[in-house]
């Protein structure tokens, strides 16, 4: 043993670093990113929380709600919302991030666009960025400013919760396509609410699998690709069950790419699901002459 330890530069001190070193290495899981990216959602939390704290607050039991004063009358329509969201957001999931998550109220388009990570359209009613919801006051564009049926049904609060949740179960392990066609999926699901518009039209040429998978946000005709991410989300849900694609989140959840965990889920190759889906959203979903008509 003396003799090994001899052979070592540094003796005993090197043989335990080697051997600390070594536990470390084993501990790290496979994927590193689905424990690092939750550090870093977490820090970029804990700024906007800090950077925040001299905001009016309403607490809920699942939401922190950070607003002005000129949004005081507008607090009692969010949270209402926010809770509406929670359930049935976290049922189709299956899986409901610990804490309450914290929601910021922007009085006007201007104030929201100088909001931490705002890279959204001009024309949002919300955005989901590190691990914090920014919605536009229910004031600055809702018909009638007090109706929370309206709010609940058309605001942007179950979408934007959607972001969150996938968020936090995948640590980030997914693509944009996916958690904008999900968080669709919600809506849909939930109230009923589908985009649809002469621009996103299912009858003509669509984007293929790899285009959504690349720049999703730098496609020329959004319309088309978030309606295209919807279908593509509807279609495991509804073609194969909302098991599959709770089976999806689960491969995400242990660090498979998206592909991968489509093709594992539906026992079918990525090329194969996206003739499946054009298929499918040409014959199942609603057309915008249809709904204009």
């Amino acid at each position: 043993m003396r003799t090994f330890l001899q052979m070592i530069p540094g003796g005993v001190p090197a043989v335990v670093g080697l051997v600390l070193a070594g536990l470390f290495v084993s501990m790290v899981p496979i994927h590193p990113q689905l424990w690092l990216y939750p550090l870093a959602r977490q820090a970029v939390a804990l700024k906007i929380n800090y950077q925040t704290k001299d905001m009016l607050a309403q607490e809920t039991p699942h939401f922190v709600i950070r607003y002005t004063e000129s949004d005081a009358d507008m607090v009692a329509m969010v949270a209402a919302a926010a809770e509406a969201a929670y359930e049935p957001v976290t049922a189709t999931l299956k899986y409901a991030p610990k804490g309450k998550a914290l929601i910021l109220i922007y009085s006007d388009r201007q104030a929201m666009k100088t909001a931490f990570g705002w890279a959204g359209e001009s024309n949002a009613m919300g955005f989901y960025w590190g691990g914090v919801i920014q919605i536009l006051s229910p004031k600055a564009w809702l018909k009638n400013s007090q109706s929370v049926e309206e709010f609940i049904t058309t605001g942007p609060l179950a979408h934007e919760y959607t972001h969150l949740v996938l968020d936090h179960l995948a640590r980030g392990n997914y693509t944009r396509w996916f958690t904008e066609g999900l968080a669709q999926y919600v809506e849909y699901k939930v109230n009923n609410y589908e985009w649809v518009n002469a621009d996103n039209r299912l009858a003509g040429k669509l984007y293929s699998m790899n285009e959504l998978d690349g720049d999703f946000d730098g496609l020329s005709n959004q319309a088309l690709a978030y309606r295209q991410s919807l279908a593509a989300v509807r279609y495991i849900a509804e073609v194969h069950g909302e098991a599959k694609l709770s089976q999806v989140l689960g491969y995400l959840k242990a660090g498979e790419k998206v592909n991968k965990a489509i093709e594992k889920s539906l026992g079918m190759d990525y090329v194969t699901y996206e003739t499946m889906v054009h298929l499918w959203a040409k014959g199942n979903m609603k057309e915008y002459s249809k709904i204009a008509n």
